[in-house]
Order: structure tokens, then sequence, then C-alpha cells
């Protein structure tokens, strides 16, 4: 066992950034078959337990940066320069575990904004790794990190378990509750590390608190996607009826709608990309241009938008068209209903407008205008009847 200890310490001293940065990967791809939802019981344990881990290694990281200025000798977790290799480990692989997991959660939303905070964070970390030579800056960087995983959870787990509802009330007090944990994280440095040298300790609250008010001022300007709701379909019908067994299933409406289906390789969306609407062949290029659909053919945004059991709150369709006059989208119309959450596939519902042509855009949003996902479409004229399929949403 010695033996083996020895072998792993020579392969430390000359690979020790890849070990960091494999060990942030194997964290990372070990929770993406483990992700499922935000109110998954399994998950928060997980998620929990990382956080807990992880900043418990951040504690005894920094106890022992401090006892490493004081005394000469390694203790068995610890190569001959005093790094606690053990420890380093486990915060990257708790790292990349949260990152992980939330990432999917965040993902799932229908959005790129969560998606690419993640990315940038993945890549500061990794960066930082191999940049940051000092244990003293990669201490601060563990600290940024691990607040940012820390109210990312928060802001999923406070709606979806304790409050219920979603939007600005439910943020601040996802981000209240991290600012607590942060201040309990603080008293146990100051207490075991940091009376020593209160300036570092004043430098982890800035940084803590930086990162704060980014993180506000991203979900006031909707960058942050709004978790925990996410979207399972959205497309754009020609026809939707309720069938005639919805009032004695338990799973909710079932629906008859016609469509224009999308080319077999755009298998990310079920609907064309090009909504067709009648026109009369002896209507000149300026009459089809000026065309609408008022004659008859309406529009219908159907949407799912799962959100975990005992959350209600409405969502809004925002119908846009593209004014190439201004160069820019004007809203149609705003529709808004309300969902329940709880059904695994999402709570289904629909909009009907009457476009006419031009670029069209059906928007999925909270009430708060924070962007769940989107169907864009363009409408067009056409002589003939357009080649329609059914099926049952």
């Amino acid at each position: 066992m010695r033996r083996l200890w020895d072998f792993f310490l020579v392969l430390w001293g000359k690979y020790e950034r890849v070990f960091w940065l494999g060990t942030l990967v194997l964290g990372f791809v070990f929770d993406l078959f483990l992700a499922k939802s935000p109110e998954s019981v399994a998950d928060n344990i997980l998620l929990v337990s990382y956080l807990f881990i992880a900043a418990a290694c951040i504690v005894l990281l920094n106890i022992h940066t401090l006892r490493s200025t004081k005394r000469a000798h390694a203790d068995l977790l610890s190569v001959t320069t005093g790094e606690p290799i053990l420890l380093i480990l486990i915060l990257q692989f708790c790292f990349g575990g949260l990152a992980s997991n939330l990432l999917i959660l965040y993902g799932k939303s229908g959005t790129l904004g969560g998606s690419a905070l993640f990315v940038l964070l993945l890549a500061a970390f990794a960066l930082g790794n191999e940049f940051l030579k000092s244990r003293y800056a990669l201490m601060r960087l563990n600290i940024a990190v691990y607040y940012f995983l820390l109210v990312t959870y928060l802001v999923i787990a406070v709606p979806t378990f304790v409050i219920h509802k979603i939007g600005m009330p439910a943020f601040l007090v996802s981000v209240a509750a991290s600012a607590v944990v942060m201040l309990v994280l603080a008293a146990v440095l100051y207490v075991a590390v940091f009376r020593h040298n209160r300036r570092q300790l004043f430098e982890m609250l800035a940084l803590v608190g930086t990162i704060l008010l980014t993180f506000v001022g991203l979900y006031v300007l909707n960058i942050i996607p709004p978790v925990p709701l996410s979207l399972k379909s959205v497309g754009v019908y020609h026809s939707i009826t309720v069938l005639p067994d919805a009032a004695t299933r338990s799973d909710g409406a079932r629906y008859a709608a016609t469509l224009e289906p999308a080319d077999w390789f755009v298998f990310w969306r079920d609907t064309s990309a090009t909504f067709t609407v009648a026109s009369s062949a002896n209507a000149s290029a300026t009459q089809r241009d000026l065309y609408t659909a008022a004659a008859g053919e309406d529009a219908y945004c159907f949407s799912a938008v799962y959100a975990p059991g005992g959350l209600s709150t409405p969502i809004v369709h925002r119908w846009e068209q593209y004014d190439t006059a201004a160069q820019k989208w004007q809203t149609r119309s705003l529709v808004s209903f309300a969902i329940n959450g709880g059904r695994a596939d999402g709570y289904r519902g629909y909009t009907v407008e009457t476009p006419s042509v031009g670029q069209w855009r059906c928007d999925v949003e909270t009430s708060s205008g924070q962007l769940i996902g989107r169907i864009s479409f363009a409408v067009v004229a056409a002589t003939t009847t357009p080649t329609l399929s059914t099926t049952t949403l």
C-alpha cells in the first residue's frame, strides 16, 4: 500500500494539473447520469452532500495552509510540499458533480443562458487551476466557485421545496439564504483560520458580495433561466381540438392536432418552420404580401412546461412578428394562463393568433418576462392547400 501511495506521489508531482482537471471532469461526468428533476429527493440529498463536503474541504484546506506555515512536516494526505492531495481531489470531484447536476437542471429551461454560465464557470476554474500558482489565490477561487454553485442550487431548491412559486420574491429569498450559508462558513473560517488575518476574511466576503450582486444583475436582465420551470415541448399547429375522453383522464386532456411536419432531419422540433396559409390565386404580389389570415387561418401555439409538484404559476405566450421596416420584433398579443406542477410531461396549454405573412415567433415566458423557450416560424401565402399531418398531443 505504501509503495502504491509513493508511486501516486511521483505521478502527482509530474501531472498535478492533470489530476486537478481530471477529477473535476470525473465528478462532472459521474453526475450526468444521476441528474433527474428539481424535486427528486435523491438528487437534492446528493447536491446538499456535495455542498457540505465541499465546505468542509475548504475549511480543512485553509486550516492546512495556516498550519503549514508553522510546521514543516506533512500528514498522510500530503506530499512533501505540504499539499493535502485527497482533500483537493475530493473538492474537485464535488465541484464537478455540482456543476454537472445543476447544468442539467438549468439546461432543461430551454434557454442558453444557464448553459453558458456553467461553461464559463468550468472554463474559468480550469484556467484558474492552470495559471493561479499560489495556494492563497486558488483558495479564493475555490470559495468563489463554491458560492456560485451554492446560489445556483438554492435558486432551484427554495421555490421547489419552500415557497412553491417563482419570481423576484422567491429569487431574493434564495439569494438571502445563500448569503446566510456563506456567513456561517465565514464564521467557521474566522474561528479556525482568519482570526489571525482578518484581511483575508474581508476579501472573502467582498468576493462573495460581488458574485451575489452579479447574480442579481443577471436575473434582472433575464439572463438566468427561470428554473425550476423547463420547456418540454412547443410547436405551432393549424388546429387543436380537445378529445372527448378529456374529462375521464387523470393525466390531463388529450388533444388532436393538425400540423405541417418538420423535415426529417430537423429532429429538434415537431412542427415545420413554415406555416402556410391560403391565398387567392389571382392576387398580386403586393396583395399577397399584405394578405392576412383573417379569412380563417388561425395558428395555435401549443406548449408543455414542466414545474415541480406543488408549484403553480402563470405563464405567458407572447406572439411576436418581425417588423422589417423597424428591424425589430413587435409584440402582437400576450396571453396568460396558469400551470400546475407535478406532471412529468409538463402542464400543457395553447393560445391562438391570426398571423399575417412574415416572420413570427411564439415565446413561452414567465409572468415577469423570463424566457422559458420559443418557437420561430415563417408565415407564407400559397395558392394550394398545404399537406397536413395529424397527431395526438
